[in-house]
């Protein structure tokens, strides 16, 4: 496998293991307790990066397959791109950015559910980065609502550190929740 390939594979196993350490360690009663009104649980949280990775492998798909029948050149390059989204700070929850209606979680996803989901399409995302990285991947583009437009390669460091920014808004959900709790609680 391609050097480049590897490090992103290894980034995104980085952040997927720690988004499964924090889901499996949180607890289950309150995952699903939104921290505020308008803020979303633990469990959304999951829910909606679910519903992103599969779209995002979706789209991905569609690109590099109509890139194939385009017969996009090969990949020369072994340039490390995992710097390439720094200027956006996605893995940092800093501005709060607004879900469009078809990646805004469904409260009623377990968090294993989500998970499962999660780890399907990992395995598909991966097998589609790492089948075609022969084409060159920077070549084939489609743009973020967000962030603009951006490569093949990059939608899947997008994918890892949106996954990171989201693990931190559950950590921080999960403590507020955690502390009102305890502050409800009697005293005995």
């Amino acid at each position: 496998m391609r050097p480049k390939v590897v490090e992103l594979f290894n980034y995104m196993d980085a952040t997927r293991a720690s988004l499964v350490e924090c889901a499996r360690s949180m607890s289950q009663s309150f995952a699903s307790i939104r921290p505020r009104s308008g803020e979303w649980s633990a469990a959304e949280n999951l829910s909606h990066l679910a519903l992103v990775e599969f779209n995002v492998v979706g789209l991905m798909g569609k690109m590099i397959a109509a890139a194939r029948e385009q017969e996009t050149a090969p990949d020369m390059s072994e340039h490390s791109f995992m710097n390439s989204l720094d200027k956006w700070r996605i893995p940092e929850p800093v501005t709060k950015l607004t879900a469009p209606d078809r990646i805004a979680p469904d409260a009623k996803k377990t968090v294993e559910e989500s998970l499962e989901s999660l780890s399907r399409t990992r395995a598909q995302l991966k097998t589609l980065i790492a089948d075609n990285a022969d084409i060159d991947l920077h070549a084939v583009k489609r743009a973020h609502p967000a962030i603009g437009e951006i490569d093949m390669y990059q939608w899947g460091l997008f994918v890892a550190q949106h996954e990171e920014r989201h693990r931190k808004q559950m950590e921080r959900a999960l403590a507020e929740v955690t502390e009102r709790a305890a502050e409800c609680a009697p005293i005995v």
